[in-house]
């Protein structure tokens, strides 16, 4: 905004005679320098997008990984920890892989597996009824229902871009501005305040 501001005391300064080619040089560097600003920017958030889409890729094999490797743990043996209680570790398993898959998981449990409580008492995984034939046909609709959990997740992961739309908006802007002043001291004319006040209005439009 100072930038602006500058020009337009310089605008009214120089209006009125013939303007010095020095100070038309110096509006088209500056104009020269926005447009660099504005590729430089443009390199930027791609390379941005680009980290933030191989995170998103990394994240979900992670997750997808973990989620599933701890749901078929569920649904085959009855998990313990020697520090975590029982009830803590089925509580936070639980909470970890989410309702969705938990009530697969229920479904699919082997036999004899026992039902694993929370600490609150209240059932977590039920006792196991299925045979292992059964739980492999469950299978493909457990994995599915895991990358729809990550899914979920993974959505909450992206960077916000809206900095480099304002940066974008800004740049613009000054651009205008730059290319109006450049305009009247070309045609070397005598402003008027109305004049004046046209470009203190295009200055209002740049966002902080």
């Amino acid at each position: 905004m100072k930038v602006v501001v500058g020009l337009l005391v310089l605008l009214t300064l120089a209006t009125g005679c013939t303007t010095p080619p020095e100070i038309k040089q110096a509006l088209i560097a500056k104009d020269q320098a926005y447009v660099e600003n504005q590729r430089l920017m443009a390199q930027y958030r791609e390379l941005i997008q680009n980290i933030n889409q191989r995170h998103q890729i990394w994240y979900r094999f992670v997750q997808t990984r973990l989620k599933l490797d701890l749901a078929v743990q569920w649904a085959t043996t009855d998990p313990k920890l020697a520090d975590v209680p029982d009830g803590q570790l089925a509580q936070d398993d639980a909470e970890t892989l989410g309702h969705d898959v938990v009530s697969l998981i229920n479904d699919m449990r082997l036999q004899q597996l026992p039902e694993r409580k929370g600490m609150n008492g209240q059932p977590v995984f039920r006792a196991g009824t299925k045979t292992m034939d059964a739980l492999l046909q469950e299978l493909p609709q457990l994995v599915a229902r895991v990358d729809q959990k990550v899914d979920k997740e993974a959505g909450d992961t992206s960077a916000d871009m809206t900095v480099f739309d304002k940066y974008q908006t800004n740049v613009e802007a000054l651009r205008r501005i730059n290319a109006m002043i450049k305009h009247y001291l070309d045609i070397d004319v005598t402003l008027d305040q109305a004049q004046v006040q046209s470009l203190a209005d295009a200055a209002s439009t740049l966002r902080h």
